[in-house]
């Protein structure tokens, strides 16, 4: 099993994992006996299976220390026998938090960076990835300007340094889409209505059934439309890459 310490955090307590060989994760057994409310983890442990538990040596402020452990099958009976009101939110956490971010990267049980964080960091750049993912399948979001926004997310609230990674990513140094009609109208002097009309008469938008401006295949290669939701309605601005200025020049 490996020696590589995952601290994740529940509710203000800490839960400590580790992963065997094939990336799995076993859990410190005490961290989640505390977290369910048990006496003590063996109270926990005793009906568990044979395969359901084991021990490891795990890094502590005091030194290395031999600690009960349980793998996923165990943490789901020990769920199971609890009582706790805490215990459906344990379980949530676990499936909705943990797991994913265990087994989405695959980066935990590879020893990369991020095991290595402080606590409360880790916690922040595994929800702002998550964040990111779920971000990315919305439609109308491209995957790179999703990762984009999730490499400046990430640095903002962290401070870690983000700019190899987002040199990596595909047209990286492309200008983004990032304007609306009105600052758009403000590069070629005219007003918002003004430039959505230029924009449709250039086929680059068009209005659809609900009256909204919506892109054009030729558009969609000088814009994006975003989700949006205000006072209650939600729909999708377009916003517009700089470089359609040009575009919109020539045709004026």
């Amino acid at each position: 099993m490996s020696t590589e310490l995952i601290p994740f955090d529940f509710e203000g307590r800490p839960v400590r994992v580790v992963t065997d060989a094939q990336g799995e994760p076993w859990f410190v057994a005490a961290d989640v006996a505390q977290s369910l409310e048990y006496r003590m983890a063996s109270d926990m442990t005793r009906s568990l299976d044979d395969d359901e538990k084991g021990t490891q040596i795990v890094r502590t402020p005091s030194g290395n220390q031999e600690m009960l452990v349980i793998n996923e099958s165990g943490l789901y009976s020990a769920i199971l026998k609890s009582r706790k009101p805490e215990a459906k939110r344990f379980k949530r956490w676990v499936t909705h938090e943990v797991l994913p971010a265990i087994r989405k990267t695959g980066a935990y049980a590879a020893g990369a960076t991020l095991p290595a964080l402080p606590v409360p960091t880790q916690d922040r750049v595994s929800s702002i990835l998550l964040i990111g993912e779920a971000v990315a399948k919305v439609p109308g979001v491209k995957a790179g300007i999703a990762m984009a926004a999730t490499l400046t997310c990430i640095q903002e609230n962290t401070g870690l340094a983000v700019e190899t990674l987002r040199r990596a990513l595909p047209a990286a140094n492309a200008p983004i889409c990032s304007l609306n009609a009105t600052q758009l109208g403000k590069l070629i002097n005219r007003s918002a209505k003004a430039t959505n009309q230029l924009l449709a008469a250039t086929g680059l938008q068009f209005r659809n059934k609900r009256d909204e401006w919506e892109l054009t295949e030729a558009g969609e290669a000088w814009a994006e439309a975003m989700p949006y939701s205000r006072n209650g309605h939600s729909g999708y601005q377009i916003l517009w890459n700089p470089a359609v200025v040009e575009q919109l020049k020539e045709v004026a």
